[in-house]
């Protein structure tokens, strides 16, 4: 009787572990529709990203709500010619003929550009 006894509370205790399962890696959200994985998104929201921000500024600054300075005005600059740079080599990558280090090092330039632009610019968004 004292075996069976022991031999049901070992079996008693081990069930809550087995029910519990063992962890997994936390799983990525799923990807939007029409990126290959994860960096290929990323990246492609990096970049629509940073075409609103140089866009708004633009708008902005035809409305008169923001006054550009020469030095901010080529800062600007700085981060289009980036935006400019970056879009063929992210359209390259997005389309399986460019390579991911090229495509990231051109989104990370738009991103060194764009923190510029905010950190030189007051008041953008």
């Amino acid at each position: 009787m004292k075996r069976i006894t022991t031999v049901l509370l070992g079996l008693a205790l081990l069930v809550p572990v087995g029910l519990a399962g063992c962890k997994t890696a936390a799983t990525a959200p799923p990807l939007a529709p029409g990126y290959m994985n994860q960096a290929d998104e990323l990246m492609g929201r990096t970049l629509a990203g940073a075409h609103a921000f140089y866009e708004k500024i633009q708008q902005q600054s035809a409305a008169g709500t923001v006054t550009l300075s020469a030095g901010e005005k080529v800062i600007l600059n700085d981060l289009a010619q980036a935006i400019n740079a970056a879009d063929p080599a992210y359209l390259a990558y997005h389309n399986g003929q460019g390579t991911q280090a090229a495509a990231q090092a051109a989104i990370d330039l738009v991103s060194t550009k764009q923190a510029a632009v905010q950190a030189q610019i007051p008041g953008v968004q």
